[in-house]
Order: C-alpha cells, then sequence, then structure tokens
C-alpha cells in the first residue's frame, strides 16, 4: 500500500466581494494506483488569526470565508477521461480549529492523474464532466469546461454571522496543477430587528436563483464559472430559516447564496411571508457572483403584502386533529358536513386550510399524499385557501409534481353541491394542470379581505406545494 503527499494549491479561502484571488500548488500526480493521497492548502501565506467562519482578509479588508474541521472538495481527473461520468475523488480536511490553511487527504484506491483537473465545494461526488471545451448556445462564440449537477440550495440554513456552507459553491480548473476557486454564487446579507422571525424568502419572479444547474468554466484564466440553466428542477426563489421554529437573533448578519442572474424584475425579500424589502431591477441590474449584496436591517413595520409557500409533498405537521392521508380517511367528521378544517404551521403560526367535498357527497376525498402533494381523488372536490385578517388572495402559484396529467382546477369563492356549479374568481379560470414538474398561476382580482377562497377540481388530480400571495385592502 503506498502513500504519496502532495502539496496542492487548492482555496485555503473562497474570496468574496472583488478580494484577492487565491492561487495554490500541486505536484503533478503519478498516474499510479495509490492509497492515500494528503494536499496541503494555504492562502498567500496570509494567516488573519480569526476564529470565524467569516474574517476580514487582513491586505485588502475583504471577506473571506475560511476552512473549517471536516470541509471536503471533490476533485475530477481527466486522466478518468475527457467526458462522461465521474465518481470523483474526495478530500477532507481535519482542524482544531477554523484556518485559512489546512491539509487535505483523500484515502483510498484508484486515483489517476491527467493532464488537466476540475474542482469543486462542497463535495458531492458523482457527476457528469467535459474537459473537452463546448460551446455555449447563450454565449455563441466562447466555449466552456462542464461540470453537470451543480446545486444552489432552495432551502438554506441560516447560521449566525456565516452562511449554509452547502450553498457555497466555489469551482476550480487546472492545466497546470494549480489551482484557484472561485465563488460561482453571490451573497445576500442582512439583519432583523424584530424578535419572532423564524424565517423568509427571497423572490426574483421569473428568474432562476437556486435549483441545480451546470457549471460552465472558462476556457482560459482565470476559468471563471458560470451557473447555466439546463432543464433541471430550478426555482425564482430561496427559502431560508435556522430550523424553521428557530426565532433569528436581532443584531447578527446573515447570509443567504443565490445564483448569479440579469434582474427583468424586482428582488423582494419577505420575512415569515411578509414582504419588507425591494430592491427595483433598476437599481440593481444583476446579480453578480463572488459579490456581497447588503440588504441591511429588515423589518416587518408596513408590510406591504403576504408571500406564503406551503409545501405538501414532505409529510404532514404533527398537529392535532391529524391532516387526513388516504382517501376515506375522515367521514365527514361524523356531523353530516362534508368539509372539515386542518392546520399547517408556518413561521410560528398556524394557517387553516378546508378539504371539502360537494355539500350532498358521503364521502372525503381530498387528503395529503406524503411525497406527492394534497389529492383530490375524485371530481367536484374543494382545498380551501387560509383566509388572513385585514389582507386579500390575489395570486396563487400551484407546482404539480406527479399525479394525473388530465387534471384540470379553477379558482372559486363557495362550496355548493354536486348538481351545482361553484362561483368562479375573477381570474381564477379553469387550467389543465397537464405537466408533471411545471407550475399553474391564477392572478385573482376582485377577492376580499379575511376571506376565504377555493382551488376547485373538476378533474381529479395532485397539487404538492402552494405559493399565496396576499395584499392589504
Amino acid at each position: 500500500m503506498k502513500t504519496s503527499r502532495l502539496f496542492f494549491i487548492a482555496p485555503a479561502a473562497f474570496v468574496l466581494a472583488a478580494c484577492a484571488e487565491i492561487d495554490v500548488n500541486v505536484d503533478v500526480i503519478p498516474a499510479e494506483t495509490i492509497s492515500t493521497v494528503t494536499f496541503s492548502a494555504v492562502m498567500d501565506n496570509n494567516n488573519p488569526g480569526s476564529k470565524a467562519v467569516i474574517g476580514t482578509n487582513p491586505e485588502t479588508s475583504k471577506p473571506l470565508t475560511f476552512w473549517e474541521n471536516g470541509d471536503e472538495i471533490t476533485v475530477y481527473s481527466q486522466g478518468t477521461g475527457d467526458s462522461g461520468n465521474q465518481s470523483g475523488y474526495t478530500f477532507s480536511t481535519t482542524l482544531g480549529a477554523n484556518a485559512s490553511s489546512a491539509d487535505f487527504t483523500y484515502t483510498g484506491d484508484g486515483w489517476v492523474a491527467g493532464s488537466a483537473y476540475m474542482a469543486i465545494y462542497p463535495a458531492t461526488g458523482s457527476r457528469s464532466v467535459n474537459f473537452t471545451p463546448q460551446e455555449t448556445v447563450a454565449s455563441s462564440g466562447e466555449y466552456f469546461y462542464r461540470m453537470a449537477a451543480v446545486d444552489v440550495p432552495h432551502f438554506q440554513t441560516l447560521v449566525a454571522n456565516s452562511f449554509d456552507r452547502n450553498a457555497m459553491v466555489a469551482t476550480a480548473y487546472s492545466t497546470d496543477n494549480t489551482f484557484a476557486f472561485k465563488s460561482a454564487v453571490a451573497l445576500l446579507k442582512f439583519r432583523v430587528s424584530d424578535a419572532d422571525v423564524k424565517g423568509g424568502t427571497v423572490v426574483v419572479a421569473n428568474k432562476k436563483i437556486s435549483g441545480r444547474f451546470r457549471a460552465d468554466l472558462s476556457t482560459t484564466s482565470p476559468y471563471e464559472p458560470i451557473l447555466t440553466d439546463y432543464d433541471q428542477t430550478t426555482y425564482d426563489n430561496v427559502e431560508f430559516s435556522i430550523d424553521g421554529s428557530t426565532s433569528l437573533s436581532t443584531g447578527t448578519d446573515y447570509y443567504v447564496a443565490v445564483r448569479p442572474t440579469e434582474l427583468d424584475t424586482d428582488l423582494k425579500v419577505y420575512l415569515n411571508g411578509y414582504l419588507v424589502k425591494t430592491v427595483a431591477k433598476a437599481q440593481l441590474g444583476s446579480i453578480v457572483r463572488n459579490k456581497i449584496y447588503n440588504l441591511g436591517t429588515l423589518s416587518k413595520a408596513g408590510a406591504a403584502e403576504i408571500l406564503l409557500n406551503f409545501d405538501f409533498a414532505g409529510t404532514p405537521p404533527t398537529v392535532d386533529p391529524a391532516w387526513p392521508t388516504a382517501a376515506k380517511d375522515y367521514n365527514n367528521n361524523g356531523n353530516g358536513t362534508s368539509s372539515i378544517e386542518r392546520v399547517y404551521p408556518l413561521y410560528g403560526t398556524n394557517y387553516s386550510f378546508v378539504l371539502a367535498d360537494p355539500a350532498d357527497a358521503q364521502n372525503s376525498q381530498v387528503y395529503w399524499l406524503s411525497g406527492s402533494g394534497i389529492v383530490f381523488n375524485a371530481a367536484k372536490r374543494y382545498f380551501g385557501f387560509p383566509a388572513i385578517s385585514g389582507y386579500k388572495l390575489t395570486k396563487v402559484v400551484c407546482y404539480k409534481k406527479s399525479g394525473s396529467t388530465d387534471a384540470k382546477f379553477k379558482m372559486v369563492s363557495n362550496i355548493v353541491n354536486s348538481s351545482s356549479t361553484p362561483t368562479l374568481v375573477t381570474g381564477g379560470d379553469e387550467q389543465a394542470f397537464n405537466t408533471n414538474g411545471a407550475y399553474y398561476t391564477f392572478d385573482l382580482s376582485g377577492t376580499e379581505v379575511n376571506t376565504r377562497y377555493y382551488l376547485y377540481c373538476s378533474v381529479k388530480g395532485t397539487v404538492a406545494t402552494f405559493t399565496l400571495t396576499y395584499e392589504p385592502d
């Protein structure tokens, strides 16, 4: 069993906001099977002496981040193949404290040297890579190396004075055994002034700022990454919280990572669902990688609208009474009515939903199916959205994950018996939910405050998530 020690300039720190670039050197790796490979990582021979995850470069006064114990990077070698799926080689650190330099070690057989290498942080294992320059349609005449399956998480965990390290995507390419990692994302920085904030959402309507992308690395130094949409699951928002129930601390910096993009619409930030910040597209223009955008201290006071995302694709919350999880799971409460009311806890508030059959029906046919969503198991069934005091429902976005592609839905204002027609809400005209993995939007008008409205099923189907917008009267 052989052991090799290799001195590798991997990024000891990812530099943000126009920080100095960090280069690291690596010896040529012999093309043979080995058992242990160790990479020594340094950063400009500087040691800021900070124990914080986000610190300050003493020479540039710019923010930077340090390695933590257990951090991992994955390296892909051209020696394994010019293109195709590679499992990569994962190198990890063992540190007693956060540091700007660290040793990264891979233990296992199979390392193959190549004429080029690509690497990514955080380590994520197998993916399709391409060391042969590829032309990208969106940038005709430009060529890129590629790494598929690069994720900017849709749900991010807030960390006091830091960020979700799973979201801090950085990439590197080397032809001369020198890596200079580049951040592929931008960071939004903020504080909160309210003591009861449980989480929130960043939205750039119609722009893909989170989800799964392909990293296209420029074929010329410094090999800067572009996160490219390639028809995978993406979102125009990022949801964030500490754990869904813990309040954020006032006077504390938090960071959310987003995919860089040009803005066609305003950037909006919501806390506990309340709109607290709007950054005009004309003011911002674009979100650029490797920069931190300071949104300042955010407050719920004077919120202009409420945006609530209810995800029914998971498992039902533990509440009393429990949500029905199968057809006929409840018997109309045994009181001759055709509907039941259940709550969904979000940001510390219990929001009330109604599951209903026609007024003259005998069987309960609306329920929560774990992994799928709200199932309308028969036609002429209703799903009633929360009524909020002082606010009116103005927009409903439905995400269809799976189920029948014959499904049809519309928005109505009342529950009637099976032989009658419920009242259509303006903007709630019937739509065919005929594509799994697609979003369907109802822009409503003429709605009233503190009033419940219903998604009505004319042909049975399943809806995974609902994003609801409420506006004050």
